[in-house]
């Protein structure tokens, strides 16, 4: 099971580097809107949409990704923040209990526009900033990876404290704070190969702080998803991971907070 998952994962993320390197920022947009499409019909299963409904929420967020790029990137990232900051409460305060955002179809829509669209406009806004070098949005993915992997090896060495045992009982404390200072230490090093003025390692190691803990609540969210939908997976697309939610729901919490971030510091 080990090997598959670290194959997997290696092949993928290859790929996913490669295409992100190499294509135009139109190509890695239909790539990464392929991605986000399959993701949305894997989350309408998770919130309990029936098969038809499903494909309405795919059609839906193929035409909410478009329509996002005519919107002011800063507004779409806002509304993620702050929809990012509601779930954290949908983590910690609610935990395994049905809250309004299972209990309500309109909401389970809502909420799967706000994980979505947002992450996939902030990638292409990254890519759009440099297409021919997009370092900014591979060192975010090698935040996040890293906090994840080395999250994933700690807890299972070191794990001993629950960080959420009512919503993924498997993740620990040990292993949260492990994979917080990987991405801090990934954050720091990428400020310096990032090269882009007004980013310092002192700046990388704080920004690489926040997208672990950002991740986390990206994790975790989906993860309460798949309790309540009584799934271990919410697929079956990636042998060793489950499906492409399962691998993108960490960065659907990060990009918004690092789309943000890199604005703030002036870095367009």
């Amino acid at each position: 099971m080990l090997k598959e998952r670290l194959l997997t994962a290696l092949l993928a993320g290859v790929a996913l580097l490669v295409g992100l390197w190499f294509l135009n920022t139109i190509g890695v947009a239909v790539l990464l809107g392929v991605v986000t499409l399959l993701a949305a019909f894997e989350w309408a299963a998770l919130v309990g949409l029936g098969s038809r409904t499903r494909l309405v929420f795919v059609v839906l967020i193929l035409f909410l990704g478009l329509a996002s790029l005519r919107l002011s990137l800063s507004a779409v990232i806002l509304a993620a923040i702050v929809w990012w900051v509601w779930a954290a409460g949908e983590v910690f305060v609610f935990r395994d209990q049905v809250s309004p955002l299972w209990r309500y179809a309109p909401v389970k829509y809502l909420s799967g526009a706000l994980v979505l669209v947002p992450a996939w406009r902030g990638c292409v806004a990254l890519k759009s900033q440099d297409p021919s070098r997009p370092a900014l949005l591979i060192w975010l993915l090698i935040m996040v990876w890293t906090a994840d992997s080395v999250a994933y090896f700690a807890g299972r060495a070191l794990g001993r404290h629950r960080l959420a045992p009512r919503v993924s009982p498997g993740k620990s404390v040990e292993g949260a704070l492990a994979g917080i200072m990987g991405a801090a230490a990934a954050g720091g090093i990428g400020a310096l190969w990032v090269g882009v003025s007004g980013l310092t390692v002192g700046t990388g190691l704080v920004l690489g702080v926040a997208i672990a803990m950002a991740s986390i609540v990206g994790d975790l969210l989906e993860s309460k998803a798949k309790r309540l939908a009584a799934v271990k997976d919410s697929g079956r697309l990636l042998p060793g991971h489950g499906g492409i939610l399962d691998r993108i729901d960490a960065l659907t919490a990060a990009i918004p907070l690092f789309v943000w971030t890199m604005r703030y510091l002036g870095v367009r």
